[in-house]
């Protein structure tokens, strides 16, 4: 208290003028018509560019809960795909029970982070522990393929991209049986390498490339890229497929991290072996 007081005695005649020229413009736009319009015709055109502002910005985050909620049913369509349910058919005798259980469900989730330009791109995504995300989940979008996560928070997740030196995809040609393993060798981030088809494979320029499902990271025929070039390996008579990406890996935005239901069940065989 003692400290206001000081200033107002400090300030007392600045505060005093500004309190006088408020009641001076009060009066003159008060009592003179011509001051009173211009007056009018100032706070109309600056309260109208407050009021457009105000819109912009109320209509940016309403534009950012509209992409929330696309993302969510994004989420839920995918859920509902062909490649997201695995088939409990069971035949015996006369009796078939052709019950369709959920394999996969997504999370909608945006990347808020990413590496700098380099060897090997990486990016944070805006989900973790308490969304249900785990290391080794695969995460897409709607162009296809982006990557693997490797790091959780309790918030946010770390995801290694297509375009790693450590990742490597079970990958295969659509509509056709063969497959092989998809890795990044460096270099251009448009494109990646695909081994061990087998040489007599009907390989053509041009042929999609899809996930197997074999790996139980992606659910089978999610897009990778296009066959952009192919050579024999002479040392074991097999084809090396250049893949080029669908994804822009510098350009993502959305991302849904894939969720194995029966991922606990399938690892029970792997921890028999």
């Amino acid at each position: 208290m003692s400290s206001l007081l000081q200033l107002f005695t400090r300030q007392g005649a600045f505060f005093l003028f500004a309190a006088l020229e408020v009641v001076c413009l009060y009066l003159i736009i008060t009592y003179n018509t011509p001051q009173q319009e211009v007056a009018a015709s100032t706070w109309k055109m600056y309260s109208g560019e407050f009021m457009n502002r105000a819109s912009k910005a109320q209509d940016y985050f309403h534009l950012q809960q509209l992409n929330d909620q696309l993302r969510e049913e994004n989420a839920n369509l995918l859920s509902r795909m062909p490649n997201a349910f695995y088939t409990e058919a069971l035949s015996n005798d006369t009796i078939q029970d052709d019950s369709l259980r959920q394999r996969y469900n997504y999370i909608a989730g945006e990347i808020i982070n990413k590496s700098a330009p380099s060897a090997n791109i990486t990016y944070v995504v805006n989900r973790g522990h308490i969304h249900g995300v785990e290391p080794h989940l695969g995460v897409i979008n709607g162009e296809g393929v982006v990557g693997i996560v490797t790091q959780v928070a309790q918030r946010h997740c770390r995801v290694m991209s297509i375009t790693h030196h450590s990742l490597r995809i079970s990958a295969g040609l659509r509509n056709k049986d063969f497959f092989g393993t998809l890795r990044w060798n460096g270099g251009d981030t448009r494109k990646a390498m695909l081994y061990a088809i087998p040489e007599y494979a009907d390989v053509v320029i041009g042929d999609t490339i899809e996930t197997t499902g074999y790996s139980n990271i992606f659910p089978t025929g999610v897009p990778i890229g296009s066959v952009l070039n192919k050579e024999i390996n002479e040392g074991d008579n097999t084809l090396e497929l250049e893949i080029e990406l669908f994804n822009n890996l510098y350009g993502v935005k959305d991302a849904y991290i894939v969720r194995d239901l029966m991922k606990d069940d399938l690892n029970q065989l792997d921890n028999q072996e």
